[in-house]
């Protein structure tokens, strides 16, 4: 009787994790349904430590454009298609020739991956399989992922392992030149008669592992390891290094790097429509750093239709044995940064959800399932502060199966 008491329990708990919530009667089980999520951000930031420039200026940027999220389900599988652009506007970036208002200050990337997803013989086992791409114009991306779920028969326990590659070409020229062909790495302006790196592709392999298992009606414990091996160009051509002498060089790291970070995850229904996702996640990599992160989101229902999600997170870094800020450096040392992303820092983001879910039909198949807007401040003791919009909105479409 206990242990049905926990598996009902832990049904309850992850109906609260939906992303969607819908009335699930015999008529729609009876159909195909494909969900499509439309979301825009904004992203600023500002801050004093630009790596263009060898760790001084100005760190202005700002990031918007659209995604789409688009699912078709059915009995066995599912296939998801992920898609969208970043228009990038940034005042750092624009300094790698040291030309105002040069084309260099704007970029847009696009993006596309597609995940399919098949259930297996078992009590609850998929196969997943996906790629996708991602390119701007000093940057393109190939990627690949297989992975496997596996569930419990009671339930109690799943099981995940997710291996993923990327391919990565660092030249520019695929937007910007004639022939849509890379031209090669981008230098900054007064140096750019040296090629400093002998290389220009990135690979990099990642593996994910996840557990996760019902401790009791109210609450699931998740552990979630995960490794990372780089090889090839891992350092960025246009970064500028100042040294203790007046010289400059750019950015420059070993030609591998191993990252590995170990997560845990513990999420509780505290019961009056609250859920308190909890999780904290160590980093550690061959460069030097290490990390360690705390991290918080309750989900409060306040009406069948209404519900807050405010967020808090913590970090804390220790720098890379590679960084140096300005004019730090020593001109015999063999590797080097400026980059305050690997530098000493902590940091704090606070934000708020707003879920609005009407579940109200849309036309003669569709259920319009969701809105959701999302607000997020970071602040790093770098000087570096950022603020993020998201709206999005999700509907589910219904159709008859073929017979």
């Amino acid at each position: 009787m206990k242990k049905r008491y926990l598996i009902v329990g832990s049904l309850a708990f992850l109906h609260f994790w939906a992303k969607a919530q819908i009335n699930k009667d015999t008529t729609a089980q009876k159909l195909n349904k494909n969900s499509i999520e439309l979301v825009y951000k904004y992203y600023t930031q500002d801050g004093n430590n630009s790596v263009v420039t060898g760790g001084i200026g100005t760190e202005k940027l700002r990031v918007e454009g659209p995604v789409a999220n688009i699912k078709w389900l059915r009995s066995k599988a599912t296939t998801s298609l992920n898609m969208g652009m970043d228009v990038i506007t940034s005042a750092s970036t624009d300094k790698i020739d040291f030309v105002p208002s040069s084309a260099s200050s704007h970029d847009t990337r696009y993006y596309m991956n597609l995940s399919y997803e098949r259930k297996l013989r078992g009590p609850d086992a998929s196969l997943i399989l996906g790629t996708g791409f991602s390119i701007e114009s000093d940057y393109n991306s190939l990627s690949g992922k297989l992975g496997f779920n596996i569930g419990s028969k009671d339930q109690m326990r799943k099981y995940s392992v997710l291996f993923q590659y990327y391919d990565d070409d660092l030249r520019w020229g695929l937007f910007n030149s004639t022939d849509r062909e890379p031209q090669g790495l981008i230098y900054p302006a007064e140096i750019n008669t040296i090629d400093f790196h002998d290389e220009f592709k990135r690979y990099s392999y990642n593996l994910k592992m996840g557990y996760e298992q019902v401790l009791n009606s109210r609450n699931i414990l998740g552990v979630f390891p995960e490794l990372t091996y780089q090889e090839g160009l891992l350092s960025t051509s246009f970064h500028r290094v100042y040294f203790n002498n007046d010289s400059v060089a750019v950015e420059d790291f070993p030609r591998e790097k191993v990252k590995m970070a170990m997560g845990l995850r513990l999420n509780s229904f505290a019961g009056g429509g609250v859920i308190f996702k909890n999780s904290i996640k160590g980093y550690t990599d061959s460069f030097g750093v290490n990390s360690i992160s705390l991290e918080n989101e309750t989900v409060i229902k306040l009406t069948p239709l209404w519900a807050i999600m405010p967020t808090l997170r913590w970090y804390k870094q220790g720098d890379s044995r590679y960084f140096a800020p300005f004019e730090q450096h020593d001109p015999n040392e063999e590797f080097h940064t400026s980059d305050f992303d690997l530098s000493k820092f902590t940091s704090y983001s606070i934000g708020l959800g707003v879920k609005y879910s009407p579940g109200g039909k849309w036309g003669d198949n569709g259920v319009f399932n969701v809105v959701t807007f999302r607000y997020n401040y970071f602040d790093r003791s770098t000087n570096l502060q950022s603020h993020t919009f998201t709206l999005a909105a999700q509907a589910d479409f219904y159709r008859p199966k073929r017979k």
